[in-house]
């Protein structure tokens, strides 16, 4: 990831420095250890943050867990970092990842070496693309922490010389230098700062820099701000940077807005990508431009596109239920038979590969056309990968109803 090359197939949550939190030995009667409680129990109750986590650490000792926590929790939100560690690792062991996560959030924001190697180690446990977790892997390894050194392989000098040369495009960004603005940006992305990194490409977009915009548009797409990351592809696009079209459309109709995407993919099929051809006909049928789409899909149905030809047949099945007239016509089912003939021959070549995953994926589409045939393919298939697949035997159920 970015400047510091994370290792490859070394588990991330591997050696956890958490080990159940900071335990007390307190060598005092019961009586005497009654009177220290007391005593921490009145400063922690009169905002004593220090005591409050003290006063928690008392309570663990003596076995009294519920209460230890609410003063852990007193003294983690008022700042005391012990305490957000000590929670996030009991909330943890019972399973409260999400909240547990939160307390070991505090404590990193707090400077807490183990919590920030610990937070990462979770996080990217849990996706190995966490970019905070990835953060806050950097942090630690940044401040010595060895695991986390260990992990990303880093390189401490190169890290620091980036830092100096991210400060000094800052500076000169600040004095309106558009492409500093961008250089740093994309430095800042390697070293995982991302609030300050996306701040940056949007001054390199708005002063002109086609790649910040395009670059940006990507960031808002993967967080759901399909909007505005379309506005910036179309202001890369006027840039300069091609793709932008074909890419903001396949964006809109994925996301079942196929009315918004048409233009978009009309503009890239006349700019040359007569790939995009099927997924336009597509658009436009489920935009209910029925007459529309025949136009786009025929000739590139004609031309042996098994897409298109799948996307034929159901925009002439549509055009059938609307209007009475052709259900069921010869055309329907030589479209049907040419389609399942290039997606089966097309499927072989996956599975001849040994991508059986691949050729799934491919048989998924005619499945879901209504080929009975790629139906029960899929069917089969899925059952060959596992045989205990329930989405193999609903496919081969959903055939031989069609049969």
């Amino acid at each position: 990831m970015g400047l510091f090359g994370r290792k490859k197939n070394q588990p991330p949550a591997a050696g956890l420095d958490i080990g159940g939190g900071t335990r007390l030995h307190i060598d005092a009667s019961p009586a005497e250890l009654k009177r220290l409680v007391k005593a921490m129990r009145a400063r922690a109750e009169a905002g004593d943050v220090e005591a409050m986590g003290h006063l928690g650490r008392m309570l663990e000792y003596q076995g009294k867990t519920s209460e230890a926590m609410r003063w852990h929790r007193e003294a983690a939100v008022a700042g005391d970092v012990g305490s957000a560690v000590w929670l996030g690792d009991q909330l943890l062991k019972v399973g409260q990842t999400d909240l547990g996560l939160d307390y070991l959030r505090l404590a990193a924001r707090g400077g807490h070496l183990s919590a920030a190697f610990n937070l990462a180690a979770l996080l990217l446990g849990q996706d190995a693309d966490d970019e905070e977790g990835a953060h806050w892997m950097l942090r630690a390894a940044e401040a010595g922490h060895q695991k986390a050194i260990d992990f990303l392989g880093l390189d401490l000098d190169r890290v620091r010389a980036a830092r100096a040369a991210v400060a000094l495009d800052v500076a000169k960004a600040e004095q309106g230098d558009v492409e500093a603005a961008y250089r740093a940006a994309s430095v800042l992305l390697d070293l995982v700062e991302t609030e300050q990194a996306e701040r940056w490409l949007e001054v390199a977009a708005a002063g002109g820099i086609a790649d910040a915009a395009w670059d940006l548009a990507l960031r808002l797409r993967r967080r759901g701000e399909t909007g505005r990351a379309v506005e910036l592809l179309e202001q890369a696009g006027r840039r300069g940077r091609p793709g932008g079209a074909k890419l903001a459309g396949l964006w809109l109709f994925g996301d079942g807005r196929p009315a918004e995407a048409v233009p978009l993919l009309r503009r890239a099929v006349a700019e040359g990508e007569e790939l995009l051809a099927p997924v336009l006909g597509a658009a436009l049928g489920a935009a209910g431009d029925l007459d529309g789409a025949v136009a786009v899909l025929r000739p590139v149905a004609e031309a042996g596109d098994w897409q298109a030809q799948y996307n034929l047949l159901s925009v002439l099945q549509q055009q059938a239920a609307r209007t009475g007239v052709g259900r069921d016509s010869q055309e329907m089912w030589d479209l049907l038979a040419r389609a399942s003939i290039g997606l089966h021959a097309q499927a072989r070549e996956r599975l001849d590969a040994g991508q059986p995953r691949q050729a799934a994926d491919l048989l998924l589409i005619g499945a879901r056309a209504g080929d009975p045939a790629a139906q029960r393919s899929l069917g089969e298939l899925l059952l060959a990968i596992d045989p205990e697949d329930p989405e193999g035997r609903d496919w081969l159920r959903r055939a031989g109803e069609r049969a």
